[in-house]
């Protein structure tokens, strides 16, 4: 009998110091919003992309239709009588990353 209760005891030790070793490893791995990340640290937020421009030649009769954001991409449609065009341009560079051309139905 006193061997049954010196093991309930026990068990019951190793509970409480798992929970509290799980609370402990949950609170280290959330970061902290007061934390200031310094550079050289796997915490250091990249700065900020400078602006760009960019112009590109709409065809000749085309209107824009729409602009969309795919993932890290700005997808500009243009309308025109030879069909659509979709342009593909990259959020961070600003460059353009393709092009696709939808031709109109002959008629």
């Amino acid at each position: 009998m006193k061997a049954l209760k010196i093991l309930v005891i026990s068990m019951g030790l190793l509970i409480v110091i798992g929970i509290g070793l799980v609370g402990y490893g949950l609170t280290r791995k959330t970061p902290r919003p007061e934390a200031v990340a310094t550079p050289g640290t796997a915490e250091a937020v990249a700065p900020p992309a400078a602006p760009f421009a960019f112009q590109y030649p709409a065809p000749k009769g085309a209107k824009l239709e729409q602009v969309l954001t795919a993932g890290d991409r700005l997808v500009l449609r243009y309308s025109s009588p030879d069909g659509d065009r979709l342009l593909f341009l990259d959020t961070h560079s600003g460059q353009l990353a393709g092009t696709i051309l939808l031709p109109s139905e002959p008629k």
